[in-house]
């Protein structure tokens, strides 16, 4: 491999690595507002996470 295909190598790994980067900050930035979000609380419990969970066995009938 001679140096110029070498150098011109290196540039379209180092342009592929730069712009996994640029994607990579947009997640990040996204997964740190979410936990954000999540760490605020003032978001009360609402209607299924309330009332306590119905006795088991009324589901349907036994397997046979």
């Amino acid at each position: 491999m001679k140096l110029n295909e070498l150098r011109d190598l290196v540039r379209e790994v180092i342009k592929e690595a730069a712009a996994e980067g640029q994607i990579q900050k947009i997640y990040r930035r996204s997964y740190k507002k979410m936990i954000k979000k999540t760490k605020s609380g003032k978001n009360p419990n609402t209607a299924p996470f309330t009332e306590e969970a119905p006795e088991g066995g009324a589901s349907g009938p036994p397997a046979q």
